[in-house]
């Protein structure tokens, strides 16, 4: 009996082992759970509906479970079918024993299916109700995945679930109008984190790949983050604004780039991205910037499209600010260049920070600059300049040093342009050698070939104000400083606080002046040498309608110089003195200086309450200012004294010389002055004609001056004329020639009365002179020749030369 139960015994073992591990290893197939297994999932989402066939049973005897496997199984949601490679499960066995379907856990693996599908069964079977967002942009895919979900003790899906699988060939339309597209990965889900692995997408023509990419969700929110990467791609615009990088004066065109990102952003439920934040580094192959309007007034050869070729870029974008750190080469016109560069654009203000090695640039001329360099291209041209820009706003910034060509050739040049809303301030050092520089108001001009340290600084505004804050021009042995020097938009002076002068003029001549501003608008000059050659042919040519006008506003003017030339020859010393100008002209003067060894000169103006200026002008020598009348040859001694009183732009003048002689005078008083034994002698000596008073009375209203009396009498000849002078238009003038004395007694106490008219001739373009001599007995003589070395161009300038005012 008892080996019967040992052996009953051992065999119930065998069959209870055999039975474990046949259940354990082989299995049986049963229907029995498909109802329950539908009930099941109907429980998960009454939408879902699952075809099985026969379920293989397995046990797992250590975890007292069973493990349930269907192979081929379908699941249908809302007509869709989702086919299935596989459905494990595992059974409580203590469930099983008590006849009641209780699972732990469900594993699903897909054959190929559409990514569709399978996001629309996660989003069911899971209720991520977030998936939508992801449901609804899927276009294309297919995707083979596993999927594994846990229950709790009342059958309710846990959320560890987990998520494996692989994409290929699919297609996002995350955005409107931004497709990702040809999108193959590896994919992991757990704990509502996606981890995607190898990823490869193309988008706007561009391929993309990725080693990892994270998608976390959270509570309203997917969080983006990994890295991403290309090679040789060509970025559009279109991609840059897709990244929230549509920046205002962000235009770069046609990008083609290799690049390394790092990444990190939001997505929102209305698929805004937000919190972009991104590190990338970058290789530019080429790229196109659209110039900024602003370059337009500066740089007018600069292509419109600045071409950018092998820069290696460092960037940093984090809450709308971008860093844009790079170098590479750069082509502005026609050469590519070195560049070094940082842009930065937060809230829409673009800076910019950059060095270049220049090789050429074309930079517009200022008109500011012609009135000194008189003969500057239209534009100037750099060469080989290390030059720095800074763009901040409105704002612009540009410092240089190379080589500049104002002209012909090139000349060294460091400068640096600064433009602050509407104004721009300027600093030019330069060594001038082949540049011409010409200061008229000085009389000086850089000699040819000679070196001039130049040093300017100063601005330009809005209201066309030009203000030299400094000017330095220092030759070998020229000297000119000027300090606030400030021009108007009418180059009129408005004031100046420093003039230091020591220099040699175009007439070689040396001046040494300093003028020194004392108050608001009176100013002091003194100095120990100054040409005023140049400065009295000005006065003295100039027409009453084109005064030249020099400063803006009214100002006090004090004169002390030890020693000053009116002309080559004459020199007067101690001029010492006061103007007070008023809309620039002299509203009074007095001024003084003395001849050497004896003589003076006396100038004073004097306006009374009425408007009306008395001008004298007092000589002891003539012919400084006669000798300025080029028709007149060889002036010697004489004084000379004008009177002027002018009121209401109409003058009366008086101009008196005494005791002077000429050489040289038109041809008609030559012969007559023959009637007199001085006159031959006069001429055989070469003394020339000797004249002991001349006196001109006339006046003047605009362009027409009446001659009221000229008179000048001599011993060999006297004149008496009247007529009037019709500016550029008709000279008319009436008088009388007398001779002193003749050899012909017959007629010496006859005067010679004669009209002299000189007028254009009709197509001969000449003057003529013609003279009738009367005598007791008739005509005794007749002249009528054209003169024509007198032609009208010359007995124009003749007369204008003595409109003294």
């Amino acid at each position: 009996m008892k080996k019967n139960i040992i052996k009953y015994t051992l065999l119930l073992i065998v069959l209870l082992i055999s039975s474990i591990l046949y259940l354990s290893l082989v299995g049986i197939d049963t229907e029995k759970f498909n109802n329950q297994i539908r009930e099941k999932v109907t429980e998960v989402n009454n939408s879902l509906e699952i075809e099985l066939k026969k379920i293989k049973l397995t046990l797992d005897p250590f975890n007292f479970k069973i493990n349930a496997k269907t192979i081929g199984a379908n699941i249908l949601y809302k007509g869709k079918n989702l086919e299935l490679e596989y459905i494990k499960t595992k059974i409580s066995l203590i469930s099983l024993i008590k006849g009641v379907f209780v699972s732990s856990s469900l594993e699903l693996s897909t054959r190929s299916i559409l990514l569709k599908d399978l996001v629309t069964f996660i989003k069911a079977s899971t209720n991520v109700s977030e998936l939508f967002i992801l449901e609804r942009a899927i276009k294309k895919g297919q995707v083979i995945a596993n999927i594994e979900l846990n229950f709790d003790e009342k059958g309710e899906i846990k959320q560890d679930y987990k998520i494996s699988g692989y994409l290929i060939d699919g297609k996002i339309g995350l955005l409107k109008k931004y497709n990702f597209e040809k999108i193959n990965f590896f994919l992991d889900v757990k704990d509502n984190i996606f981890n995607f692995k190898d990823l490869k997408f193309r988008t706007n023509k561009t391929n993309f790949f990725s080693k990892n990419l994270k998608i976390t969700k959270n509570k309203k929110n997917f969080l983006f983050e990994g890295d991403i990467q290309n090679q040789n791609s060509n970025i559009d615009y279109e991609l840059l604004k897709l990244l929230n990088l549509n920046f205002e004066n962000f235009n770069f065109l046609n990008t083609n780039l290799s690049s390394k990102n790092e990444f990190l952003f939001n997505i929102d439920n209305e698929l805004r991205i937000k919190n972009l934040d991104i590190i990338s580094e970058i290789k530019v192959n080429n790229s196109e910037y659209l110039k900024p309007i602003l370059l337009n007034d500066y740089f007018p050869d600069v292509n419109d499209l600045i071409n950018f070729k092998d820069h290696k870029i460092q960037i940093k974008y984090k809450n709308d600010g971008l860093t844009l750190k790079g170098s590479g080469k750069i082509k502005l016109e026609n050469n590519y260049d070195e560049i070094d560069y940082k842009i930065t654009n937060n809230k829409n203000i673009f800076n910019l920070d950059s060095k270049i090695n220049l090789s050429e640039l074309k930079l517009r001329s200022q008109e500011f600059l012609k009135p000194f360099f008189s003969k500057i291209n239209k534009t100037t041209d750099l060469k080989n300049q290390q030059i720095e820009i800074n763009y901040n706003k409105d704002n612009l910034s540009i410092k240089g040093s190379g080589k500049i060509k104002l002209e012909n050739e090139f000349d060294e040049l460091d400068f640096s342009i600064l433009k602050t809303q509407d104004k721009y301030n300027f600093n030019f050092k330069s060594n001038l050698e082949n540049t011409s520089l010409n200061i008229d108001f000085l009389n000086f001009n850089k000699k040819d070939k000679s070196k001039i340290q130049l040093n300017v600084i100063g601005s330009y505004n809005d209201k066309n104000e030009l203000n030299f804050n400094k000017i330095n021009i220092i030759e070998k042995n020229n000297k000119i400083k000027l300090e606030n020097f400030i021009l108007d938009k009418d180059n009129l002076i408005i004031k100046v606080d420093k003039v230091d002068l020591d220099y040699f003029d175009t007439e070689d001549k040396k001046n040494q002046l300093l003028l020194i501003r004392k108050k608001k608008n009176n100013y002091h000059v003194s100095g120990a040498l100054f040409n005023a050659n140049k400065l009295i042919d000005s006065l003295l040519n100039s027409k009453q309608d084109s005064d030249p006008k020099i400063f803006r506003g009214d100002l006090t003017l004090s004169l002390n110089f030890d020693e000053v030339n009116i002309d080559e020859k004459n020199i007067v010393k101690n001029l010492k003195g006061k103007f007070l100008f008023r809309d620039n002209e002299v509203f009074n003067a007095d001024i003084s200086a003395l001849f050497e060894p004896k003589g003076n000169l006396v100038f004073t103006v004097s306006t009374n309450d009425s408007g009306e200026k008395i001008t004298s002008f007092n000589s002891s020598r003539a012919k400084p200012i006669v000798d300025r009348y080029k028709f007149i040859k060889g002036f010697e001694e004489g004084n000379l004294d004008f009177y002027s009183s002018k009121k209401n732009n109409i003058s009366n003048s008086v101009l008196i010389i005494d005791n002077f002689k000429v050489q040289e005078v038109p041809a008609l008083a030559k012969l007559l002055s023959l009637a007199s034994l001085q006159g031959i002698a006069d001429l055989l000596t070469g003394e020339g004609i000797r004249f002991t008073d001349f006196e001109m009375s006339f006046s003047k209203n605009k362009d027409l001056m009446t001659i009221n009396e000229l008179y000048a009498i001599g011993p060999s000849i006297s004149l008496l004329i009247e007529g009037y002078i019709q500016s550029n238009n008709l000279i008319s003038l009436r008088g009388t020639l007398v001779p002193a004395t003749t050899i012909n007694r017959t007629i010496a106490s006859i005067p010679l009365i004669g009209d002299l008219l000189i007028g254009k001739k009709v197509g001969e373009g000449v003057f003529g002179v013609s003279f009738k001599i009367k005598g007791p007995s008739g005509d005794l003589k007749t002249t009528v020749n054209p003169i024509k070395t007198l032609t009208p161009r010359f007995i124009t300038r003749t007369l204008e030369k003595i409109q003294i005012n």
